[in-house]
């Protein structure tokens, strides 16, 4: 049975590059997306892609209060300047006892200032950036990872060619390396492989279970 999405209610702050992109993608998504932004020029720029925006000023706690924004599920900061005005207006955002904040910082200085004054978490998406980029082209393979457990990794990748037209049972990855193959794509649909006669072909996208470190090493080498 599919798992059923629960959409949420979310306010995004700051209409630049980065922010205007994560509220267009929330509200496509089907999340209720409250744009705001000082200027009035950006707030038009998306209002019809939104459920929606408004012009305001975020340290202020009456507009606060107006805005309800303690009934949001989630607080994003889509901006990363103008550093004391994050910091005033989260900290009167824990005064109203809002339920959670995402802030967006530049360097881990910035973050960790973010953190002390009651942001919930504070993501870094120039350095996440940069890290996936070293990641993607040292290890051409990997798609995609998820971390499910500690030192535990859902990672999407390709079949190398030294693996093709083998089947698992000859393959013997779990019993030699503690991975496991579980789906495999077929036709932009994932299908749980039960079968470990089930030959994998060079290129093919399949979904392995294991530690980092050793799906990087069987499958970029």
């Amino acid at each position: 049975m599919k798992k059923k999405i629960k959409y949420k209610d979310i306010a995004v702050i700051g209409l630049g590059t980065f922010g205007y992109e994560l509220a267009v993608q929330l509200a496509a998504q089907g999340h209720n997306v409250l744009a705001i932004d000082k200027d009035m020029e950006k707030v038009n720029h998306i209002k019809n892609l939104v459920y929606e925006a408004v012009q305001a000023d975020i340290t202020d706690i009456d507009v606060l209060k107006k805005l309800e924004i303690q009934k949001f599920d989630e607080i994003i900061f889509g901006m990363s300047s103008a550093l004391e005005s994050i910091i005033l207006s989260i900290t009167l955002m824990k005064k109203l006892n809002v339920h959670h904040i995402i802030g967006k910082a530049n360097t881990l200085i910035q973050k960790e200032v973010l953190l002390k004054i009651g942001a919930d978490e504070v993501i870094l998406p120039e350095i996440a950036t940069a890290r996936r980029l070293a990641e993607r082209i040292s290890n051409p393979n990997i798609m995609e990872k998820l971390e499910i457990d500690s030192g535990q990794f859902l990672i999407e990748v390709k079949v190398p060619e030294k693996f093709h037209n083998k089947d698992l049972k000859e393959l013997e990855l779990r019993k030699k390396y503690g991975i496991n193959i579980i789906m495999k794509k077929n036709n932009d649909k994932m299908e749980i492989i039960s079968d470990p006669s089930t030959k994998l072909l060079h290129g093919d996208i399949i979904l392995v279970v294991g530690a980092e470190e050793i799906v990087n090493k069987i499958f970029n080498n």
